[in-house]
């Protein structure tokens, strides 16, 4: 993924802070999650202190990166989706990131 943010399509009516709170929620509460800057990423923390950010790449799509690593992968979810259902495509996807 590019280092730079980009800003979520106009049609997404959540910022990507609400998609970390319900990624959080899916992964339990050994996990953090923080805002990022400006709205255009959300953060998580694993039970052992790796970051996670969850952005959006050049192309529009979402992407969910492990930052100790710099694993990346986009998200099988529309960016339409309700943040619950890319929540847990997150869930679904952050243990193939470690």
């Amino acid at each position: 993924m590019p280092e730079a943010y980009y800003e979520l399509p106009e049609t997404f009516p959540h910022t990507l802070y609400d998609v970390a709170r319900a990624a959080c929620e899916a992964l339990g509460d050994q996990w953090q999650v923080l805002p990022g800057h400006w709205g255009v990423t959300g953060h998580l923390r694993s039970p052992d202190r790796i970051p996670f950010t969850i952005g959006v790449c050049g192309a529009g799509s979402l992407y969910l990166r492990n930052d100790l690593r710099g694993n990346s992968a986009h998200l099988p979810a529309a960016a339409e989706s309700d943040p619950a259902v890319i929540g847990q495509a997150v869930a679904d996807l952050i243990g193939h990131l470690y």
